[in-house]
């Protein structure tokens, strides 16, 4: 092999380096700048005149530093591109370079392994030419320093060759950072339109909240107002409810206060005309009586026995008939007095069985229903007494008062002086007793008890109810009639 074959050799595998470096990894460009640097020097065979390598040197490092150039322009492109661009075009900018990268990357590995064939055929011609250099060596000393010269000329020219190929693949280092920049600018503006996008269904999600929130609100509001002006209109109604209940209540008050005053007017006009009629009656027939009536005091125990019971008889007769009168029964007194006389005296009656049966049912009757018209008088007497008081207790018909506030409470057996009266509404006295040490237990009188037990030492209370309420707890004497209001006062000392 020649040496100008050998220098065209050296030529095309010096210019095809830069292309390897830009193309390949760094491992395989390492190996191939391994490889090249390892291969031993070659001696050509005779020559007169070595061949002039000044011109593939000046084409090599024409070609490296356009190459050179070309990356720093990229790589200046790129940097300006990335300076200039904004947020929102950085991504089409960032798909189409990958797009433009990836068919560059593309061409690059297709001519990286066709430039890998001419390597590897290159590598293989130049070993051969080293060989045939080793064998001229051995057959031609003097050729020697010829050799060395030109070694030297290429070992300076391969020193220079490393020197660019390293700036080369700082160059290719720094590009393909500026590449896994870009990617991860790409991956971040990717993320970051996720995010958006994200944020964008979040606020689109807030804004329908929030405006079903102010629908919400605004029907509350409504929903609101309306139950006010529903409450105020009722409010309204109910206070005009009220004010009318309260003029009809008072006006019913005002027409039974005066239907009762009528009533009590009427009946005490009733009672004096009754109570007039009656002495009247008595008069009458203390006249025309067929009874004799004693003229002195009646001697013998038994005439005065008799006189006694005729008298209580008389006086229990006297009440009980003030009550038929009450209840609006005319009867005639002369008659009744000849019908006791007769009953008394012979035992028959001058009128037939059936007819005095039937007549008493009757008056039975009007006298039932006249009662309880009374009772119901009476009870509207004794809440007229009560009103707008505060009731202590009210029970077994009696509605207590407190008079007087009590130092203490009294405790059972607790011996203390007590005074008690009771009385009609009417003012007849019923009981009256002051002072009397009694013990504070529940042997004492229903009434009693009761009243002391509300009270103590230094107080006073008063208990107010109708006659038919508690004739079976306090002993009441036959002129009380049932629907009479009871006045109890007790005070402690």
């Amino acid at each position: 092999m020649t040496p100008r074959y050998l220098s065209r050799i050296l030529v095309m595998t010096v210019s095809l380096l830069p292309a390897l470096a830009c193309a390949a990894s760094d491992d395989e460009m390492l190996r191939a700048f391994g490889e090249a640097s390892h291969a031993k020097p070659f001696i050509p065979a005779e020559t007169s005149k070595p061949q002039p390598t000044s011109q593939p040197k000046s084409t090599t490092k024409s070609t490296d530093q356009a190459e050179l150039t070309r990356l720093r322009a990229r790589i200046n492109q790129l940097e300006k591109q990335q300076a200039e661009s904004k947020r929102d075009k950085s991504q089409e900018a960032l798909k189409r370079q990958q797009a433009e990268s990836q068919k560059k990357l593309a061409a690059l590995e297709a001519e990286n392994q066709q430039q890998a064939q001419n390597l590897a055929k290159v590598t293989q011609e130049l070993k051969a030419a080293q060989q045939q250099a080793a064998d001229a060596a051995q057959r031609s000393v003097p050729q020697q320093s010829i050799s060395d010269k030109q070694l030297a000329a290429l070992q300076a020219e391969k020193q220079q060759l490393v020197e660019e190929v390293s700036t080369l693949k700082q160059a290719l280092k720094d590009a393909q950072q500026q590449s896994r920049a870009l990617s991860d600018m790409q991956k971040n503006a990717e993320a970051l339109k996720v995010q958006q996008i994200e944020s964008a269904k979040k606020l689109a999600t807030l804004d329908a909240e929030k405006k079903q929130q102010t629908q919400d609100a605004a029907q509350l509001s409504k929903q609101l107002n309306e139950a006010q002006e529903a409450v105020k209109r009722s409010q309204e109604q109910l206070k005009k409810q009220h004010a009318a209940d309260a003029e009809l209540l008072n006006q019913q008050l005002r027409e039974a206060h005066d239907a009762a005053k009528r009533s009590e007017d009427a009946l005490k006009q009733q009672q004096a005309k009754n109570i007039a009629t009656l002495t009247a009656e008595l008069d009458n027939a203390k006249k025309h009586s067929t009874i004799a009536l004693p003229e002195t005091l009646p001697k013998s125990d038994a005439d005065r026995d008799g006189y006694t019971l005729g008298q209580f008889i008389a006086s229990n007769a006297v009440v009980q008939l003030q009550m038929v009168k009450d209840v609006g029964l005319n009867f005639s007194l002369d008659q009744l007095i000849a019908g006791l006389t007769t009953q008394l005296k012979t035992g028959t009656s001058a009128m037939r069985s059936e007819e005095m049966s039937q007549r008493y049912a009757t008056m039975q009757e009007s006298i039932n229903k006249g009662m309880g018209k009374l009772i119901e008088k009476g009870y509207a007497q004794l809440d007229k007494q009560v009103e707008k008081r505060k009731t202590l207790r009210a029970e077994n018909g009696v509605r207590w008062f407190a008079v007087k506030p009590a130092k203490a409470k009294l405790i059972p057996e607790q011996q203390v002086e007590v005074s008690v009266k009771v009385s009609t509404l009417g003012g007849k006295v019923i009981n009256d007793f002051a002072d009397d040490k009694v013990p504070f237990d529940s042997n004492l009188p229903p009434l009693l008890y009761d009243g002391m037990s509300l009270t103590g030492k230094g107080g006073a209370v008063e208990g107010w109810a109708l006659a038919k309420d508690i004739f079976e707890r306090e002993p009441l004497p036959p002129w009380v009639a049932p629907y009479d209001v009871i006045h109890y006062q007790l005070a402690i000392k």
